[in-house]
């Protein structure tokens, strides 16, 4: 179906091909991506062919062949010539329809039916590995201590930030909301500023770092309001 072969990145740091040689890795790359291959990861390759595409004698080709199969690695079948490759479809399977359709195709024209199951549970097995490791994923996640993402800038008027705070007095007003417009310059954002605006003032107020009046100052109005409540007006 494709004239390319997809290799992870990962190939090359990997636990196994770490550990070979230089004849094993070009032969274990070669099975990947000769011209030969099929979607399906099974498909028909001579002994010869191989001898001759890399230019080793058959008897070499014969012990790279058994050293891969005895690692897991392969399958090959002498009689129908046709190769499986573990773990292929982890890497080079796709949930596109045509993908699917032309894998599907590809594996009514395998001969040894036995390579197909070969194929399958190794693909079977990785997705196993995948949800191991997802359910790590999500581990990490609850012990991971929650902090407060950035989302919008800290930009907001004077009033609008009077309103959130209202028992603040001027002084304590002026000095979170000049240290918030530093930290918005600084390109940093919350997703709930208000909340972390507190939070900055609780730190502050238990670690003794700044003392405010809690109580706001009174307007002139306010002033003269309270003071004809109190004389009975």
């Amino acid at each position: 179906m494709a004239i390319f072969r997809k290799i992870h990145t990962s190939f090359w740091s990997d636990s196994f091909v770490s550990e070979l040689d230089n004849d094993h890795k070009l032969f274990y790359i070669y099975l990947m991506t000769n011209e030969r291959t099929k979607q399906c990861g099974v498909y028909e390759i001579t002994k010869k062919q191989i001898s001759f595409d890399l230019g080793y004698s058959m008897d070499r080709v014969s012990k790279l062949l058994t050293y891969f199969i005895s690692k897991n690695k392969i399958r090959y079948n002498e009689k129908t010539n046709e190769i499986a490759l573990g773990n292929w479809l982890k890497y080079n399977s796709s949930t596109s329809p045509l993908v699917q359709k032309c894998i599907n195709k590809e594996f009514t024209l395998v001969k040894d039916t036995l390579l197909i199951e070969y194929v399958k549970s190794m693909d079977t097995q990785s997705q196993e590995e995948q949800e191991e490791e997802q359910e790590k994923e999500k581990e990490k996640k609850v012990n991971t201590p929650v902090k407060i993402s950035f989302d919008k800038s800290l930009i907001f008027d004077k009033n609008e930030f009077k309103n959130s705070f209202p028992d603040w007095s001027k002084e304590k007003l002026k000095h979170y909301y000049e240290a918030a417009e530093r930290y918005s310059e600084e390109g940093n954002k919350y997703v709930n500023w208000a909340k972390a605006i507190q939070g900055w003032a609780s730190k502050d107020e238990l670690q003794g770092k700044l003392k405010f009046n809690n109580h706001t100052e009174e307007t002139e109005t306010e002033r003269k309001i309270r003071e004809f409540k109190e004389r009975g007006f």
